[in-house]
């Protein structure tokens, strides 16, 4: 691997420390340069290092002269990728592309929103990286907050690797300046009694050290053990000085200037603090850790990556200062656990964040963008489903189909109903499920249509939903696809006319078939599809829900107290029997009373099921709980995992608590029901036409005591076999 990099040549911030600490291992793994633009304090130093580098000298930044010869020496050397840093580099890159044929990639090192502060160059320099930046065709975050950053402003999530920085730990000082001569240094004494709280920042609105002072000033109306200390300097140093002094404590809240022993100030404070408003990934974080100080942070771009709650630090919400002061309060109260989170950030940075495991990932994204830049389709896969309509089943399908896919390195795109909805949440391509110039483009761009998951060919609800799946699929062979239906169920199919179309459609068109239960087989085999079929398992078994932690969290914001609860997904269906609210809450009623218990309702589709999910709440009354907000996919498996019993009436509430080993009541509306309880061999279904106060206790009461647990490993290997077929009809 060759690699051209390209900076501007006078970066003096984090991107230098970034690209410095890359360079510094991948000139081990790969054949790097890197090209400056001007002779400033990054070429300077370059110079002094063992790294091959060039000066592409430009008389202005909008000097295109050395576009030629970054260009010859591309295409004369065989370079094999071309990376770039920052606005500068950026602009040049767009045209050097026109003349290159190696893939063009660039690090996203800070919201490029924020880069420039004077009007002026606001207006020209920020709108002119703008368009630089869309037309770069890859980029490189550096924290997965900058990723999702760019989804949400249109960028391609498929074009966009994320990558943390690293630090070589081994460069760290065994000893660092001693606490008292480094005190003394700065004309104060060092008190062993004090806690020491620092910060090491340049003086820029965006890094928020005035609302660092600020909470000092809080945090010294009640403690007088503690001393701040500011490392830095800038253009708001009398602003923030001025500051100091208004909170009365001015000689508690020492600026220390520009900082060259950053080891030694890190070695005297005892916790270490970052008040950034927006920020990547920063090295003083790493430095700090390599140091063993526990932080408090504001939760902004990657800090929470390093910055774990109560385990290496504590977060607060950028700009809150006061609650910032409760955090460094509640530290100062307990010394121990100030030594505790240092030792634990210390053992997470070099675990996680050597720069070694940094210049790994980068040659990692470097081979997989060489590969696309040369591919003739754009996507593997174009996936087709009910997605983009808030349902948190054929979500929960989306997700694990586009977890796996991706893991196997596969390019994705999705139709959807909200493609940019899609795109944020799943962080992969999504276009517009009914626009056919969309689907027309993307299909032929891609490799294969996967149709599914899902019950997806069904005249249950209507004839034009069949219509619609089928005609994609017909539309993708017209197009030259492969065409797999992915995990489906199927059915039922009512209609003459449709069975007929159904089975001439797949027969003609479908090159593989899995299905999710042996129901949907039989059912598929009558309506006349003669393709072979392979019955595997539904993919969502394979997801995993929310962490204790963040179920507590929830709960804790939605009032619901601690304790034993049975979880229930209900739905409006237009055959529910007359008295089926009631009979269901006066059944739950009498089974949380038997077994001392409360309920918490999931809402599978939002909003559509809140409406009869607090009815029935309001009936059963004290212990039963409907949560206000959407509940995400995770959370949703998370509650029916934590649940003692779990009645469900959307199939992928049954399939949550049949992959975490919950004994499940089956509500039944659709044959799919019979069809999934029956493939993974449990009985506890009830008609909910017929459903009664007393066969619903009688069956909860089975389930709940008898049920036997269903194998649900032996389904989750069946799960993957879907995965395996699809990276198999991309190989061939």
């Amino acid at each position: 691997m060759k690699v051209l990099h390209l900076i501007s040549g006078g970066d003096s911030g984090g991107a230098k420390t970034h690209l410095f600490s890359l360079l510094d291992k991948l000139k081990n793994m790969a054949e790097v340069r890197v090209g400056c633009l001007m002779e400033g304090v990054f070429y300077k130093e370059i110079l002094e290092k063992d790294i091959d580098s060039v000066l592409f000298k430009q008389k202005n930044r909008f000097d295109l002269s050395v576009v030629d010869q970054i260009a010859e020496m591309i295409n004369n050397e065989g370079f094999d990728v071309f990376h770039v840093h920052g606005a500068r580099a950026n602009f040049v890159a767009c045209f050097v592309m026109k003349k290159i044929n190696i893939p063009t990639v660039t690090t996203v090192h800070s919201d490029y929103l924020l880069d420039f502060d004077q009007f002026v160059k606001k207006l020209v320099f920020t709108n002119l990286n703008k368009a630089a930046l869309k037309k770069i065709p890859y980029y490189i975050a550096v924290s997965d907050n900058f990723k999702d950053m760019l989804i949400s402003r249109g960028f391609s999530p498929n074009s966009i690797h994320t990558v943390y920085n690293g630090m070589d730990f081994s460069c760290v000082p065994k000893v660092a300046t001693e606490k008292e001569e480094y005190a003394d240094k700065h004309g104060f004494a060092y008190d062993e009694n004090k806690i020491y709280v620092g910060i090491a920042a340049r003086f820029d609105a965006v890094k928020g050290v005035d609302v660092f002072i600020k909470a000092a000033g809080e945090v010294l109306k009640r403690k007088t053990n503690v001393e701040f200390l500011i490392a830095g300097d800038g253009v708001d140093r009398e602003k923030l000085v001025s500051l100091a002094k208004e909170t009365g404590n001015g000689d508690k809240i020492r600026f220390l200037g520009f900082e060259r022993d950053m080891y030694g100030f890190l070695n005297l404070i005892d916790i270490n603090c970052l008040t950034s408003l927006c920020e990547s990934f920063p090295y003083s974080m790493l430095e700090g850790a390599a140091m063993g100080k526990c932080m408090v942070a504001s939760r902004v771009g990657g800090i929470p990556s390093l910055v774990v709650e109560d385990e290496t630090g504590l977060l607060f919400e950028s700009g809150n200062y006061a609650e910032m002061a409760e955090k460094l309060i509640k530290l100062i109260d307990e010394p121990e656990k100030i030594k505790e989170m240092g030792e634990n950030i210390k053992e997470r940075a070099t675990t996680l964040f050597t720069n070694e495991n940094f210049a790994r990932t980068h040659i990692e994204i470097y081979e997989s963008i060489v590969k696309d830049y040369h591919e003739t389709k754009k996507y593997d896969f174009v996936v087709s489903g009910y997605y983009g309509f808030h349902n948190n089943g054929d979500d929960a399908l989306l997700l694990a189909i586009t977890n796996e896919l991706k893991a196997k390195k596969a390019r994705v795109v999705v139709l959807s109903q909200r493609p940019q909805e899609t795109r944020e949440i799943y962080r992969v391509d999504a276009v517009s499920r009914v626009n056919l110039f969309a689907l027309i483009n993307t299909m032929k761009n891609s490799k294969v249509l996967l149709s599914g998951g899902g019950s997806l060919l069904q005249d249950e609800t209507s004839s034009k939903s069949l219509w619609y799946y089928l005609f994609i699929i017909k539309l993708a062979k017209m197009l030259k696809l492969k065409v797999m239906q992915f995990a489906n169920g199927f059915g039922p199919v009512k209609r003459k006319f449709n069975k007929r179309l159904a089975a001439k459609v797949i027969n003609n068109n479908v090159d593989v078939i899995t299905l999710r239960d042996d129901a949907s087989e039989k059912l598929m085999g009558e309506v006349g599809v003669t393709k072979p079929i392979t019955v595997t398992a539904d993919p969502a078994l394979l997801l995993e829900g929310a962490s204790e932690k963040e179920l507590a969290k929830l709960f804790e914001s939605e009032k619901i107290p601690v304790g034993d609860y049975i979880s229930v997904s209900v739905r409006d269906w237009k055959h529910n029997a007359p008295d089926f609210e009631l009979s269901i809450a006066e059944s739950i009623k009498a089974f949380m009373g038997k077994y001392k218990m409360k309920v918490v309702f999931i809402p599978m589709q939002y909003p559509n099921d809140v409406a009869i999910s607090k009815r029935i709440a309001a009936l059963i009354g004290e212990g039963a709980y409907v949560p206000e907000k959407q509940i995400s996919i995770r959370e949703a498996i998370g509650i029916v995992a934590k649940s003692k019993l779990n009645v469900a009436m959307r199939l992928h509430s049954m399939i949550y608590s049949v992959g975490k080993g919950v004994k499940t009541v089956a509500l039944r509306y659709d044959p799919k029901i019979d069809g999934f309880m029956e493939y993974v061999g449990l009985d506890g279904i009830l008609n909910v036409e017929s459903l009664t106060k007393e066969s619903m206790e009688e069956v909860m009461t089975m389930a709940y005591e008898s049920l036997p647990l269903t194998d649900c490993e032996s389904l989750r290997e069946k799960a993957k076999l879907n995965t395996e077929k699809a990276i198999e009809l991309i190989s061939d």
